[in-house]
């Protein structure tokens, strides 16, 4: 069993709370989303960590907070980055400030993950954001900034990924990145966890709505554990849903 899955049956959806404080509520096709959207004039605050100071996995976004704390600066958005495996450790590429902490992994297996193709989320200060096929990035030489490998590729040139099935009745509650085609502007988007008639959602249809947002390269980040800040109170209780990666912008 996925880490992430074993942390959804140890605590559940109802106990997961959500600090969205001025987050943009778009409804769409019968469902209510949740996004963060950060214009190419703030791509340098957009951040992704994995590892604290000391060099262990900060875990969720109590460990974020606590270590942006120290640094004196405060959470103005944070979402969880990927899928994962004990540690918790990423199941593919990690980049955080240049430095790749987990390699790009191409190995068949089982799971969203694996489900191909899969895809890795990038940001490169000079050259912008980008979500690309794994393969592809393996061969394209970049070096950003920071990236995130995770699966699966939800839309690529605008077409949905070939195995999600227009009438699946699969709903979840999802969390994905895509990156919009006119500016670049970069998107975060999550269902609605407080409302389990509009926040479950099937690919499908959470590919939809990335593609009604101008975006034609979206990557899946998870599902039922998936999480968002947006100006949580200082003081705000965050629920310890283990995370690996995570995004974040802070002040």
């Amino acid at each position: 069993m996925k880490l992430s899955r074993w942390i959804l049956a140890a605590f559940g959806w109802a106990t997961m709370a959500t600090h969205l404080g001025g987050a943009e509520v778009v409804e769409h096709e019968g469902a209510r989303y949740h996004l963060f959207r950060v214009d190419p004039a703030d791509w340098t605050k957009l951040q992704l960590a994995w590892l604290g100071a000391d060099g262990k996995p900060l875990g969720d976004f109590n460990g974020l907070r606590r270590e942006l704390t120290a640094k004196g600066q405060k959470i103005v958005f944070a979402t969880n980055a990927g899928i994962f495996e004990r540690g918790p450790k990423p199941c593919g590429l990690t980049i955080c400030e240049g430095k790749v902490l987990v390699p790009l992994n191409l190995r068949p297996g089982e799971g969203n993950f694996y489900l191909m193709p899969n895809g890795v989320f990038y940001l490169d200060d000079q050259h912008g954001p980008g979500v690309m096929e794994a393969g592809e990035f393996a061969r394209s030489g970049l070096k950003p900034r920071l990236a995130t490998q995770s699966g699966p590729l939800m839309l690529r040139n605008g077409v949905i990924h070939p195995a999600f099935n227009l009438n699946s009745p699969n709903k979840r509650l999802r969390n994905a990145v895509g990156v919009r085609k006119k500016d670049k502007q970069i998107i975060f988007a999550m269902s609605d966890r407080d409302d389990a008639k509009l926040g479950t959602v099937t690919f499908h249809q959470f590919s939809r709505f990335f593609l009604h947002l101008g975006c034609e390269d979206v990557l899946y980040l998870d599902g039922d554990i998936s999480n968002m800040l947006v100006n949580p109170p200082a003081d705000a209780k965050l629920t310890p849903n283990t995370f690996a990666g995570m995004f974040y912008v802070s002040e």
